[in-house]
């Protein structure tokens, strides 16, 4: 496969996923804090922050999606080791690890309302350990790029 499909490839899931992620947060999110209000209803005041918490979440998820974008612009360029996405992965680690402290601070917050459920907590430190997960191979990934980047302007210079 050439550099153009592979992004081309890349783009689709890219969009796919946003398009996944909108109908998750515009209708499923809010559809559950209703459910979970009218279910539960000791817990109904929690219902409008429990959706702002997700769509706060959906801010840092399309961000995270709009880094990759960027960095499959640069690979359709056939510019994969690029400064470019190096920092595009810093910022995808970076972003990834506010996000596992935003999933704690939601822990702590429901923990305090005494609204977390077992299966809640269990839910929410597995985003936690999966948001590490992306931080720390974004961290990797930009780190190897960046090192291939500049192999890369060595390499253009010696020649």
């Amino acid at each position: 496969m050439s550099q153009k499909q592979v992004a081309g490839w890349l783009k689709g899931i890219t969009l796919s996923i946003a398009g996944m992620g909108l109908l998750f947060f515009g209708l499923v999110v809010p559809y559950l804090a209703w459910d979970m209000a009218v279910t539960y209803p000791d817990y109904a005041a929690l219902r409008i922050p429990g959706i702002l918490y997700g769509w706060g979440i959906a801010v840092f998820c399309y961000a995270i999606l709009y880094q990759f974008w960027k960095v499959c612009v640069q690979i359709g360029r056939d510019n994969s080791f690029s400064g470019e996405n190096a920092r595009s992965f810093v910022v995808i680690s970076r972003l990834a690890f506010v996000l596992a402290v935003v999933w704690f601070a939601g822990i702590l917050f429901l923990a305090a309302k005494r609204a977390l459920g077992p299966a809640f907590l269990i839910f929410m430190i597995l985003l936690i350990f999966i948001n590490v997960v992306i931080a720390v191979l974004a961290a990797a990934l930009s780190h190897l790029i960046y090192k291939s980047y500049e192999m890369k302007q060595d390499a253009e210079l010696t020649i």
